[in-house]
């Protein structure tokens, strides 16, 4: 069964363009994220500041854990919020990389290492941050610009490499 067939979709009837796909998409991305802002997601917070706590120690900086989502690294306090996570973003994502002519395991494999990818990604970026912080950078650079540039970076990556998927009218039998 492909995830196409489990939401309903008919391979007959969706001819779409990719216009209105898209737009759909782009409504349960902006759900996604919101319902992803509801919860506290305290695990995944304590787990990057620790991947932080962790990389800045071994680098070097004067670390501590302070609470569960707190660190001290060089003698500043970080609290680890929701966006700290990029767990926004991984949800984000869902509703533009899934591919509704793939099964619905192939698609939670995809969203697993787009996930486990973004982690990783998303550590490096906040260590970078930290380390531009330590030697001097304003806050406003380390954290604000660093972090925009790689949301932007990501959904540039997302678009560059998922795209295809976003045109139902592909679903068609006369587009295949």
């Amino acid at each position: 069964m492909t995830a196409g067939a489990f939401v309903g979709f008919s391979t007959a009837t969706c001819r779409f363009s990719v216009g209105r796909a898209f737009a759909c998409r782009a409504l349960l991305v902006a759900l996604l994220v919101i319902l992803t802002h509801q919860f506290a997601w305290g695990w995944l917070r304590f787990l990057t500041s620790e991947a932080v706590l962790r990389l800045s120690a071994s680098l070097g900086l004067g670390t501590q854990r302070v609470s569960a989502d707190t660190i001290r690294v060089q003698g500043d306090l970080f609290r680890f919020v929701i966006s700290c996570t990029f767990v926004d973003v991984v949800m984000g994502a869902i509703p533009l990389v899934w591919n509704l002519k793939k099964t619905i395991s192939k698609n939670l494999l995809t969203v697993i290492a787009l996930a486990l990818s973004l982690f990783g990604f998303n550590v490096v970026r906040l260590e970078i941050g930290q380390l531009l912080y330590a030697y001097g950078a304003p806050w406003s650079v380390a954290d604000d610009v660093l972090g925009g540039a790689s949301y932007f970076a990501v959904w540039l990556l997302i678009v560059h490499w998922f795209s295809g998927n976003w045109s139902v009218a592909s679903l068609s039998p006369a587009a295949t």
